[in-house]
């Protein structure tokens, strides 16, 4: 059994990074993964094309997570495409999003481990780490009670638990790590993805509209805990009902919930109901001026043919069946005022259920994960840990859809692998 200088448990985007990182300072470096091929998730990426950074950033990109902020910086995209570039890969822009010129996420993928096989970097594949145990000369690694290496520093790219399908931990694989070595985990859970509700959608799947989306934020308190409770959840101490987030997109009304990007970034808050403006350039009282225009003016028609003149016909017929219990095929003549107000009101602020999120198969990232207050930003380095670092989706940093979540794992992976390395 040879002994490395660094062991990175994952090949994913960070854990290629840092490999990378700690390699070029001349450091043995070992890449352990549990699937056959590494960066299964980057292939995958950009629905295969890899969207890697994204110029715009603020605040609210890493959902107000100020340590991601700190780390990255005001122009990160420039630091990922010199990466990218570095490594032999040409990079553009649309509207922001950064993509390889190729399209390809294999043109990522391929290009990383073109760059650590140069360094001499070794690989284990198939190989799922269940234990680790820290003594005066490191760290050793164990599956089934069996040590397979060892090294002077350990980097934690695990990633999160998002799209099995591609490889990803199980929560059990996650705690028998985290645990082993007492880290504080805050609860995993699914997010950037699909929102199922607990009203009938049937009538207007399939719809796609541009929408404004908006929640009433709840805050919750005390969901922290040790790596050994990792599947437990504190009930919330505390509930603010104050906080409303809003975002603008296309949103997807599917015959289980709501899909769309839109959507994907509201997934990562608490909420009870969601609501959706399904014609956000006109405002409720021009809306409603408008319909009684159509009312006196086009008497005749049916209040579904009206409003379909503002909204998807199913959507209207949805509108109408439920909002005021008529048929849609009713004179908009019949509408009193009252009623024209309550179709307004329906299609400016259509209100949906939360039952539950459609779990890690479908979802793009995991909100948890090792909490940003036991990592020092400028080496993400565990605290009180000598010699352990993590980065990426390992710690409990999440950016919204477009690019972001590659930018913090690209380059926390380098931070980590350079801090490594320069640490021996």
């Amino acid at each position: 059994m040879i002994h490395y200088d660094i062991c990175i448990i994952g090949a994913g985007a960070a854990g290629l990074s840092a490999g990378i990182a700690a390699a070029e300072h001349g450091r043995s470096v070992l890449i352990i993964d549990k699937n056959k091929k590494a960066g299964m998730k980057l292939y995958a990426t950009g629905n295969g094309r890899c969207n890697i950074a994204n110029s715009h950033m603020a605040f609210c990109c890493y959902y107000d997570n100020s340590f991601a902020c700190e780390l990255l910086g005001e122009t990160p995209y420039l630091d990922v495409i010199s990466f990218m570039e570095k490594l032999g890969v040409k990079c553009y822009s649309k509207n922001g999003y950064y993509y390889p010129c190729s399209n390809q996420a294999s043109t990522v993928v391929w290009a990383l481990l073109d760059r650590l096989r140069s360094l001499n970097t070794d690989f284990l594949q198939n190989t799922m780490i269940d234990d680790i145990v820290r003594d005066s000369k490191g760290y050793r690694l164990f599956k089934n009670n069996k040590e397979i290496a060892s090294s002077d520093k350990l980097i934690l790219c695990c990633g999160g638990l998002s799209a099995p399908a591609l490889g990803a931990p199980s929560e059990e694989d996650m705690f028998k790590i985290y645990s082993s070595l007492k880290l504080k985990v805050n609860v995993p859970s699914p997010m950037l993805c699909p929102i199922i509700t607990k009203e009938d959608m049937t009538k207007i799947s399939g719809v796609r509209v541009n929408a404004r989306v908006s929640i009433n934020k709840i805050h919750l308190s005390g969901i922290e805990h040790k790596g050994h409770d990792i599947s437990s959840k504190k009930i919330p101490e505390t509930i603010d009902h104050d906080s409303i987030i809003a975002e603008e997109g296309e949103v997807q009304f599917t015959d289980y919930g709501l899909s769309g990007i839109v959507i994907f970034n509201m997934s990562y808050y608490d909420f009870d109901k969601i609501y959706i403006d399904i014609l956000p350039e006109m405002s409720e009282e021009e809306l409603s001026e408008s319909l009684k225009i159509f009312r006196e003016n086009n008497s005749s028609r049916s209040i579904h043919a009206i409003l379909n003149g503002f909204i998807n016909d199913k959507m209207a017929e949805y509108i109408i069946i439920r909002y005021l219990e008529k048929s849609p095929k009713e004179s908009i003549s019949s509408l009193s005022d009252d009623e024209i107000s309550i179709l307004s009101s329906a299609i400016k602020k259509l209100s949906f259920t939360f039952d539950r999120l459609y779990g890690y198969q479908h979802s793009q990232a995991t909100k948890g994960g090792i909490s940003t207050d036991s990592v020092n930003i400028n080496n993400m380095s565990v605290k009180n840990e000598h010699g352990l670092f993590a980065a990426g989706e390992a710690l409990d940093v999440q950016g919204k859809c477009g690019g972001y979540n590659l930018m913090w794992a690209f380059l926390s992976g380098l931070r980590a692998g350079e801090a490594a390395a320069k640490d021996i």
